[in-house]
């Protein structure tokens, strides 16, 4: 998407490196993404992160609303292993959008709001539980989910 590219472009940075042995202890070229796929056309990448830790913060986001593209505007599907072919993902957790609580425990203290007038019927279409032995990841319409990944050493 257009959009995309010219607001939320990817940021390459550089660090200054002392010593002579760095090329000889790190690799230094890196493609994650597996050069067959790539992320389906409503999704777009918005936060690729390596924490302290070493684990990653990764968040993806639906580009379109319900109802927007006849096309697009369905559920769609990242498949983690195509994303990440080199690396062996040994535990995946779902966070909520700002990263400091996990899903679960966010979905026990969510509010249950008395409402007026006769219920509405939830068109919200949201993407399930990420099972780990497949790895894929749904998205509905205009959903952002946000993941905290650790790799096999």
């Amino acid at each position: 998407m257009v959009g995309q590219e010219i607001y939320s472009p990817f940021l390459l940075a550089f660090a200054e490196q002392n010593g002579g042995n760095w090329m000889s202890s790190h690799i230094p070229t890196f493609s994650a993404m597996d050069p067959s796929y790539s992320l389906p056309d409503n999704v777009a990448m918005i936060t690729l992160q390596v924490l302290e830790d070493g684990s990653v913060l990764m968040r993806l986001a639906h580009l379109y609303e319900m109802g927007e593209d006849k096309d697009l505007s369905v559920m769609a599907y990242v498949d983690l292993r195509k994303l990440f072919p080199d690396k062996m993902i040994s535990k995946i957790t779902e966070m909520n959008l700002s990263a400091n609580q996990e899903r679960v425990e966010l979905e026990k203290k969510r509010l249950i709001w008395k409402v007026e007038g006769p219920p509405k019927e939830e068109m919200k279409v949201k993407g399930g539980p990420v099972d780990p032995s497949k790895l894929v990841v749904e998205l509905g319409p205009m959903e952002i989910r946000t993941f905290i990944l650790v790799f096999q050493a």
